[in-house]
């Protein structure tokens, strides 16, 4: 079984647990079919939930919905799960079933209403045609497309979906690996690390960042051109001053860290770490746990109020070090400078003084290791569990 479809059946049990009817499950996809359209999607889309209210329910409009919604979304990607058995393949007549609630999977990938608007309309044809209880599995935080979802009727329950996967799949192996565990026998080589495989839009503010750095000082990733949009770094951003420079195959890796042999990934002080999505939400993948499995420090490019989310589920992080408020700019170029202005500041220092600075650092740093894999597993589940008993 691999591992989204053992987290799926782990879900399943939560669900069961709670509710004493029979439910259905429909997952949505870990990639998007319509990738290549977000770059199309204008601005004024994205409050196209208030046209939801005034569909109407003609047959016409039942045929062209369930047609739009197969074609888009495929029969395979749904699952029905009945008294202890997944089925699938077997879930969209059960969704015309009156009064019924149908959870959808959305763990992994961003929210994105607006790029994936014929799904949502589908969703919410359904839900007023049949009076299905809609709930949204997700894993982001403070979202205005959630807040849509909701607008329409559509509930959700979050947890931190990640952080499960990586303490207990991508990362679990890690843990008994003493290149791993004996951490401050690697020696440190660079000063920071900037990593980016995807730089194009909506990711542009990677390349951004990037130019905001004295990037002799450290160790940073940025490609001749975005994997998938073959756009180069000048084309993305005219203003780009930064080389392309590598130093590995930048191959999607995302459940690997490289521990056989010394490189970038395990011989920089601090991990910036940027995530997939930059302003709009919190949404944490595996990216901010590489640096908690390698013993380092980190910042985090993210929405205002990450580094409190991460607190919030017993992780430490650096305020006594370096200023941590850029956690509460909203502005997004000034938190972004003040990212900048800590790594900067960690780039004018000798390797010596980085080996002081993370002896220092010792207790955090093992804390946020023990922690991930101790603890986080059953913490994630639970707010799992207590979600599904709030949500009605």
């Amino acid at each position: 079984m691999r591992t989204y479809e053992f987290i799926e059946h782990i879900v399943f049990q939560n669900i069961k647990a709670q509710l004493d009817s029979e439910f259905d499950m429909i997952k949505f996809p870990t990639v998007r079919w319509d990738y290549n359209d977000f770059f199309n999607v204008s601005k004024d889309y994205l409050d196209t939930e208030n046209n939801l209210a005034i569909c109407k329910l003609t047959q016409a409009h039942d045929e062209l919905l369930i047609h739009n919604f197969v074609d888009q979304f495929p029969i395979e990607y749904m699952h029905r799960f009945g008294s202890n058995i997944a089925i699938e393949g077997d879930g969209l007549p059960s969704l015309k079933k009156i009064d019924n609630t149908c959870f959808i999977e959305h763990d992994w990938e961003p929210i994105y209403f607006s790029v994936d608007l014929q799904f949502w309309k589908s969703i919410y044809y359904w839900k007023l045609q049949y009076k299905t209880n809609f709930i949204v599995l997700h894993s982001e935080y403070n979202s205005e497309d959630i807040k849509k979802l909701n607008r329409a009727g559509i509930k959700d329950v979050h947890w931190f979906a990640h952080a499960y996967l990586c303490s207990e799949f991508y990362f679990n192996h890690y843990r008994k690996l003493e290149m791993v565990t004996n951490y401050s026998s690697r020696p440190l080589r660079y000063r920071w690390l900037c990593t980016n495989r995807l730089v194009d839009t909506p990711r542009d503010y990677r390349i951004k960042f990037l130019n905001l750095l004295d990037t002799s000082r450290g160790v940073y990733s940025l490609l001749d051109k975005d994997p998938h949009t073959n756009r180069t770094p000048t084309e993305i951003c005219p203003d780009n001053c930064v080389i392309p420079h590598s130093f590995d195959d930048h191959l999607n890796h995302s459940a690997e860290i490289n521990v056989t042999e010394l490189t970038p990934w395990n011989t920089s002080f601090l991990h910036v770490v940027n995530e997939t999505v930059w302003q709009d939400k919190i949404h944490f993948t595996e990216k901010v746990f590489k640096p908690i499995v390698l013993h380092q420090p980190f910042v985090v490019l993210q929405a205002p109020g990450s580094l409190t989310y991460l607190r919030s589920y017993g992780f430490k992080t650096f305020g006594a070090w370096w200023d941590e408020s850029y956690d509460t700019i909203e502005d997004p170029q000034e938190r972004m400078q003040a990212i900048a202005d800590i790594v900067n500041w960690i780039g004018l220092k000798s390797l010596e003084e980085l080996e002081t600075m993370r002896t220092e650092m010792a207790s955090v740093l093992e804390h946020n290791f023990r922690h991930f894999y101790e603890n986080i597993p059953a913490i994630c589940l639970n707010e799992l569990s207590v979600g599904l008993t709030l949500t009605p």
